[in-house]
């Protein structure tokens, strides 16, 4: 592996880190396009396998500092949409071997537009802040069923299921805007790690000289990039209570639109 490689991979483990702790995501709509850009002899299930490892590495390193800051949540409705979102993400990652490349490719290009729209929508919207609501059943289903199906589209394609998951979560009556996060990141780390198992388990024909591989992770490049985030942490959360809500949702949706049109003119290229 080179000096360039290197450097790059720690250079996405930054931008990992600052997508997970600014906008409650996981840095997996980064980590896909660019691995597939690096590494194009990736077949579709080793990028999502190594993305995914390096989100639930990234989601640690948040949670460590989350805790530590005490953040209040309802753990009643953390156990239910970590539930819904093993259940999607093992569904996930089981039909990652059965559908075609280019199947996977344009759900996740897809699913990049729509969030992106989205977002885009919300900055019409006047930004108040959400008084208190006691936990109900209601949205307790509610993010169960969102849960479930980020769960399900990030076992396909391997962007850890917080970009899909930190928009629809905000929209609970009972979850306030600095516990988005939080939830996310906590269900990164606990839907994704069966899937991490599953990629782990399955032997895989590509193995990158010089590097630690067991099944289609690659633990050597996981590993530079989860250092690279953690380096980044200590400015990530300084960060996270200094950016204004508006301006966030703006760059989160660029982000995400520049995602889409990268990816896809990678993957026609």
């Amino acid at each position: 592996m080179s000096f360039a490689t290197i450097c790059f991979l720690l250079g996405c483990g930054v931008f990992t880190n600052l997508m997970s702790a600014l906008f409650g995501i996981g840095g997996g709509v980064l980590m896909v396009p660019l691995l597939m850009t690096v590494f194009p002899q990736f077949s579709m299930q080793m990028v999502a396998a190594t993305s995914l490892s390096i989100v639930i590495g990234s989601a640690l390193i948040n949670l460590t500092y989350f805790i530590r800051q005490k953040i209040a949540i309802s753990y009643k409705g953390l156990v239910l949409w970590s539930a819904g979102m093993i259940i999607g993400v093992q569904g996930g990652f089981e039909l990652s071997f059965i559908f075609h490349p280019n199947v996977i490719v344009g759900i996740f290009i897809v699913t990049m537009l729509i969030l992106a729209v989205k977002t885009f929508l919300k900055l019409k919207k006047s930004y108040q802040v959400k008084e208190d609501v006691k936990v109900n059943a209601k949205d307790l289903a509610k993010g169960t069923l969102f849960c479930t199906l980020g769960g399900f589209i990030a076992g396909i394609t391997g962007i850890g299921g917080g970009s899909i998951m930190s928009p629809l979560v905000n929209q609970l009556s009972f979850v306030k805007q600095h516990q988005v996060a939080v939830y996310t990141n906590y269900m990164m780390v606990i839907g994704g790690v069966g899937s991490m198992i599953g990629y782990l388990s399955k032997p895989c024909k590509l193995m990158l000289e010089n590097t630690f591989q067991v099944g289609y992770v690659n633990f050597t490049l996981v590993g530079i990039v989860i250092v690279g985030s953690f380096i980044t942490s200590f400015v990530s959360m300084r960060l996270r209570g200094k950016l204004k809500r508006k301006l966030a949702d703006l760059l989160l949706g660029l982000i995400l639109l520049f995602v889409a049109g990268y990816t896809l003119v990678v993957y026609l290229l």
